[in-house]
């Protein structure tokens, strides 16, 4: 890869990155409320004492609705990444 393709892909991500500043900018802030959300009913579930084990895992572990949604809020990187090193839309 030269610098020159390198340089058109980071051109690239750029204009899509403006071209969908809006809906980028509301996908976060629906992301960031719906993790807000998440992590305060997990939390009154903590503190009533009424979260068990399988509860906790299913909100906390490797598959669980925390990652998940913490794993939406960088997508978008992990898509411009892609177009810049694969070249691929």
């Amino acid at each position: 890869m030269d610098k020159e393709d390198l340089n058109d892909r980071y051109l690239l991500v750029e204009k899509l990155i403006r071209l969908f500043h809006f809906e980028r900018i509301v996908h976060l802030v629906i992301t960031v409320v719906s993790l807000i959300v998440l992590l305060v009913a997990i939390g009154m579930m903590i503190y009533h004492q009424q979260a068990d084990k399988t509860a906790l895992s299913l909100t906390f572990g490797s598959s669980g609705l925390v990652t998940y949604t913490g794993g939406k809020l960088l997508k978008m990187w992990d898509q411009a990444l892609k177009i810049i090193v694969e070249g691929k839309l």
